[in-house]
């Protein structure tokens, strides 16, 4: 993937602003050593709304820039799964390896 491609990912999620803070976001993170971040977390930090983040992060997920993982709420000491339990899922996103070279973080 180029810096274009990535560019032009971001113009087709529709909040092409709201794409590059949730990513620059995730790096940041990353380079801090965390590297799967819940959707609060990246409410409070980027300020951008839960529904922005949801459909940003599925525009980017489709497009192989981040992976959204889910923790299962109804189950003690769940671990993170690329499988949805309904309302009981809470989702989790971290960058693609493919985003990471891009980026020069691998």
């Amino acid at each position: 993937m180029t810096f274009m491609q990535l560019e032009r990912i971001f113009l087709e999620t529709g909040r092409k602003s709201d794409g590059r803070a949730f990513i620059a976001y995730l790096l940041d993170s990353f380079d801090a050593g965390v590297t799967d971040l819940d959707a609060e977390s990246v409410e409070a930090e980027t300020g951008l709304k839960k529904t922005n983040i949801s459909a940003v992060a599925k525009k980017l997920s489709e497009a192989n820039v981040i992976d959204i993982l889910y923790l299962d709420t109804s189950v003690e000491n769940s671990t993170l799964s690329a499988l949805r339990n309904g309302r009981w899922s809470k989702p989790y996103y971290r960058l693609t390896p493919q985003i990471l070279s891009l980026y020069r973080r691998t």
